[in-house]
């Protein structure tokens, strides 16, 4: 699973025998595993979970149970202790105008676009950008199958090419 860079950090997320966030700190040069704050760390399959930027800034994940998309926030006291706060829970079923009756498999998280703070959600409806914060959602691709995809978010040069020719590189598609 790619990272995710948060403030001066980096963030990936860990399965198996070290269930947790691994958080490289880039001014620190120092590496700490953060513990999730679900008991059951067996629910964290392929698919179902992911380290992205929280609502309003900070270190946040996503989580999915079923239909239900549990957002979740790092947060630091004023005595400097971390925890984690459950920040909101979307019904994707109805966000997304599913019918459960034909939907025999969980939805799957797919791929996070950092910039935009997009997740790419798969269902068997088809392939959804959900945009948790503002509850913008997008269905980009009808599919029966999922895959690992990569979010690209697009190419932007300043002086609107390379050599500054009127020939060169402009901005592409936007998520």
């Amino acid at each position: 699973m790619p990272a995710v860079m948060v403030g001066d950090s980096f963030y990936w997320l860990l399965c198996g025998n070290s269930q947790g966030i691994l958080e490289f700190d880039l001014d620190k040069q120092s590496l700490a595993l953060i513990p999730m704050p679900m008991g059951n760390t067996a629910d964290m399959r392929d698919g179902n979970i992911w380290v992205m930027l929280a609502e309003g800034g900070g270190l946040g994940f996503v989580f999915l149970r079923g239909f239900l998309a549990q957002l979740w926030k790092r947060r630091t006291s004023c005595k400097g202790v971390a925890s984690w706060l459950l920040g909101r829970t979307v019904e994707l079923d109805k966000l997304l105008s599913l019918n459960l009756e034909k939907q025999i498999e969980r939805p799957r998280i797919l791929g996070f676009a950092e910039v935009n703070n997009v997740v790419l959600l798969w269902t068997l409806t088809g392939i959804f950008t959900v945009q948790f914060e503002l509850l913008h959602f997008k269905k980009v691709l009808e599919s029966k199958h999922w895959y690992s995809y990569y979010p690209f978010e697009g190419v932007y040069t300043a002086d609107g090419g390379i050599g500054g020719g009127p020939y060169g590189a402009k901005a592409l598609h936007n998520m």
